[in-house]
């Protein structure tokens, strides 16, 4: 049996340690940030325990339904609710967290790859916020740092299992989102500049591979004119090279930094700190690269890695600005997300390089890197944490008053309704005021049936559906929204739903 060296055990060490802080995420349980979108797996998961087969999340054919399958078998296991739910995001972060960790170790060696593991443990807040809620982004991180590790494997050494592992890690990543082609492409072309010629008959066992984990992406989408192409915003090209110029500069301007730094708040705030430390490690790496440091231990050379990373790079730049994803502009950190997966291998060549000359700059800037974080991220204890778990008190308190009154519908925004429809198992339709974000169709199956029901948003928003439809009653609170609750039922539900409709100002 071989003997397991110092450098794995630390390995485990901080596995186990990025385990717990993302198992503090979850529990005990509060709300989520974006917590109508964060419930959607759960609700598909209901569908799941129905007998159907869906292949992708509601809201389209982007996605795939990976973690509804996953959060139904918790469901079955522990009953509906959070907490099954939270094991789902968990499962997919303890796999993002392994194949990040054989990633490293397969590039820089077993002694660096610890120090970049850190940087995968603790990722820039906003990294986290995609990856930790089970929304399907998850998987999709899961799937490329996958995709690296065994493309690693192949490159160094193309054993048939890798090669096959490659191709279902790539088909399995297409079916989770095109967008892990972010990665894939580059990984293939990674492989290509070493391997060459061999690598076209080294790819063969790796295409039905590819086919197979690919196969429910297929099986959804053959039969009905492939809508995740042709019924697809996001997978859609611009429709010029002035927009994609435009994608492109958004990008580095402001989606890139906003990824890995924040939002810029002024040269003496956190986030030009975390800027200052980022510089001051690519300072580090460049160093290193252009002096070869001597690696002895690591299978990639400073070359290579510098290759892969360039690669996967471009691959983000080109894919998001000629994709019609890049068009939109506000909170949209997730769609470059996996620029994030091979970084960790960047930050600790960077701070290792600074350590070889200025140890106390190389402790500063890994340090501005990773406590930070820590802060950002809602564990127990901070600010953001005792917001949600009030958010969360609060709608426990509201579910009970919607039970106590009968109701059966709730109207609102879908941000701060659409959630009702998990937590209260179905009992309740929370029914977005956009038809749009009605994924399940919970106002439609409402019928033209008498209804009692309340809604929720602000206080001019609830006083205007009251005005609208004619109704009298109270107005309470649910946290900082306001709710108006009629004192009698809606002789019909679809009629309601059409008046409350129209009634956006």
């Amino acid at each position: 049996m071989p003997r397991v060296d110092r450098w794995s055990w630390l390995a485990v060490g901080l596995f186990a340690v990025g385990m717990l802080v993302r198992a503090a995420l979850y529990f005990p349980p509060a709300m989520y940030q974006l917590d109508s979108d964060a419930v959607i797996a759960g609700l598909c998961a209901f569908r799941v325990a129905d007998g159907q087969f869906p292949a992708f999340i509601p809201g389209g054919t982007r996605v795939g339904a990976a973690s509804c399958y996953v959060a139904a078998a918790y469901f079955h296991l522990l009953g509906n609710g959070r907490v099954g739910l939270a094991l789902t995001g968990l499962t997919w972060g303890a796999l993002y967290l392994g194949f990040s960790l054989l990633f490293l170790r397969a590039t820089l060696g077993r002694k660096l790859a610890c120090l970049g593991f850190v940087f995968a443990l603790v990722p820039p807040e906003q990294f986290m916020t995609v990856t930790y809620a089970p929304w399907g982004y998850g998987e999709i991180m899961a799937s490329c740092a996958a995709t690296l590790w065994l493309a690693t494997l192949w490159r160094n050494c193309g054993a048939l299992w890798q090669r096959i592992a490659f191709g279902f890690s790539v088909g399995l990543g297409l079916w989770f989102s095109i967008q892990t082609l972010m990665i894939a492409l580059p990984a293939i072309a990674w492989i290509a500049l070493k391997r060459r010629r061999a690598m076209l008959r080294e790819a063969i066992p790796a295409l039905p591979a590819v086919v197979v984990g690919f196969l429910p992406y297929l099986l959804a989408n053959v039969t009905r004119g492939f809508p995740s192409l042709t019924q697809n915003w996001a997978s859609r090209p611009v429709s010029s090279w002035w927009q994609a110029g435009d994608n492109f500069v958004w990008l580095a301007t402001y989606l890139a930094p906003k990824l890995f730094i924040r939002e810029y708040a002024g040269w003496w705030s956190l986030p030009a700190l975390l800027a200052l430390a980022y510089m001051v490690v690519a300072v580090g790496f460049f160093v290193a690269a252009r002096t070869k440091a001597r690696r002895p231990d690591a299978p990639c050379s400073l070359d290579e890695l510098a290759q892969l990373l360039l690669l996967v790079s471009a691959a983000v730049a080109l894919i998001f600005s000629f994709s019609n994803a890049g068009t939109v502009r506000g909170w949209t950190v997730r769609y470059v997300a996996p620029l994030y997966v091979a970084a960790p291998a960047a930050c600790a060549v960077g701070v290792a390089a600074l350590w070889r000359r200025a140890r106390w700059l190389a402790v500063a800037a890994a340090a501005a890197l990773i406590v930070p974080n820590l802060l950002f991220y809602g564990l127990p204890g901070s600010r953001l944490r005792a917001g949600q778990t009030a958010q969360r008190r609060d709608d426990e308190l509201f579910r009970a008053l919607l039970a106590q009154r009968g109701i059966r519908m709730v109207y609102g925004n879908y941000i701060w309704v659409y959630h009702l429809n998990f937590d209260t198992d179905e009992r309740v339709a929370g029914v977005p005021s956009d038809a749009l974000y009605d994924y399940y169709d919970y106002g439609g199956r409402l019928t033209t049936s008498p209804v009692r029901w309340a809604a929720e948003g602000g206080r001019n928003e609830v006083r205007r559906w009251a005005r609208v439809t004619g109704a009298h009653g109270i107005t309470t609170t649910n946290g900082d929204l306001f709710v108006f609750i009629p004192d009698r039922p809606a002789p019909n539900a679809g009629r309601l739903l059409t008046t409350l409709r129209g009634a956006a100002p």
